[in-house]
């Protein structure tokens, strides 16, 4: 390893690292998922060569792979708060207030509801745009 820092090599969860003056010159399995923080460092002192502390972590990083899988888009969507938001929109020379909802029913696909403050009222057209996310979220692909 010739550069200093942390590479990407083409198996997910692992890098290559190094940084020699910390005593760390070795592979690094790093994961952030499903509110797990995994940070491991496998050095090639601990394993001997550097083929052996590669299948090491790989195989760690396989097995993280494994028990914590990505979330797919829906699992996504659920757990994010945005979504829902208030919008004012201009038009000839007046403001008109609305609550906007918003998902994506397919990938690269966005949809929107609007929901008139002044038809409806404020809280009203608010709870008619979460119920129409809820509504948009069940039916994601």
């Amino acid at each position: 390893m010739k550069n200093k820092g942390i590479k990407r090599t083409s198996v997910p969860l692992l890098y290559e690292v190094n940084y020699p003056e910390h005593g760390q010159v070795g592979f690094l399995v790093r994961m952030n998922r499903r509110g797990k923080r995994i940070y491991k460092i496998f050095n090639f002192s601990q394993h001997g060569s550097r083929d052996q502390t590669r299948k090491a972590a790989e195989q760690y990083a396989k097995q993280l792979n494994r028990e914590f899988p990505l979330l797919s888009r829906k699992e996504l969507a659920m757990k994010r708060k945005a979504g829902v938001r208030r919008v004012v929109k201009k038009a000839r020379g007046r403001e008109f207030t609305f609550w906007e909802a918003s998902w994506s029913p397919q990938p690269n696909r966005v949809k929107r509801v609007l929901f008139s403050v002044k038809k409806y009222g404020s809280s009203k057209a608010k709870s008619l745009a979460l119920s129409a996310r809820a509504k948009g979220l069940a039916a994601m692909k």
